[in-house]
């Protein structure tokens, strides 16, 4: 389509516009994102062992979790969407970011489209641990990733920065238009799921790697809040 075609478009819809933008960022998030964090809380709920998590997509796109062993201190107030700072290490949901395009809207990028996707990110949280030299960290994360083949294998990408990350598959639209008219949504929420359960299977993985980089380098020692 043409710029000049797609301008006539947008201006003879202009209203119809605004509609799609006040559900699409309203009733339409509020719901979709209701479902996402509700679904990986029943997932971190069921892990072995103890987890601290923020749920809060819908409001700031900023669901995260992580082991209560990799807490380094705490925050001002406890489990608040601070608590993440003060950690070792944590798992987050996130938009891969892969290149220097993004969607306007988080929705898109868990469908199918050409610009991003959503991942679960596991980063070591550096700033809680030694002062670490850029050359030293990045032969400590490329050896590990060497040790660890099986988190690849089981389906993470790894980057040389110190991060590990896994794509979750883009949702099927029919599903989520049919679930969303049913009040469903979770049921269309399989890929996300099948994340979750992989990412379960990394944890002891990744729980080892916390340990091993605290070991090598020492901790920074964090004041907690009385």
């Amino acid at each position: 389509m043409s710029n000049i075609n797609a301008v006539k478009l947008i201006i003879e819809n202009m209203q119809l516009i605004e509609q799609v933008k006040n559900l699409l960022e309203g009733e339409l998030a509020e719901k979709f994102f209701n479902a996402v964090d509700a679904i990986i809380k029943q997932s971190v709920d069921s892990f072995d062992e103890k987890m601290i998590a923020g749920y809060n997509f819908t409001e700031e796109a900023d669901t995260w979790f992580f082991s209560s062993k990799w807490k380094a201190g705490e925050a001002e107030t406890p489990h608040s969407t601070q608590d993440w700072k003060n950690v070792y290490a944590l798992y987050r949901l996130q938009p891969e970011e892969a290149n220097d395009e993004t969607n306007n809207y988080y929705l898109t990028d868990f469908l199918e489209n050409d610009v991003d996707r959503m991942v679960f990110n596991f980063e070591i949280w550096r700033h809680n641990i030694n002062k670490i030299s850029a050359k030293d960290w990045k032969e400590f994360v490329a050896k590990i990733n060497q040790d660890y083949p099986q988190i690849e294998q089981l389906g993470f990408k790894f980057n040389p920065e110190g991060n590990w990350y896994l794509p979750i598959a883009s949702l099927d639209k029919q599903a989520v238009i049919e679930n969303y008219e049913n009040d469903t949504l979770e049921d269309a929420l399989t890929p996300i799921t099948d994340a979750l359960n992989t990412l379960k299977q990394a944890h002891p993985y990744f729980d080892q790697i916390v340990q091993a980089a605290i070991a090598k380098f020492g901790r920074v020692e964090v004041e907690e809040t009385v």
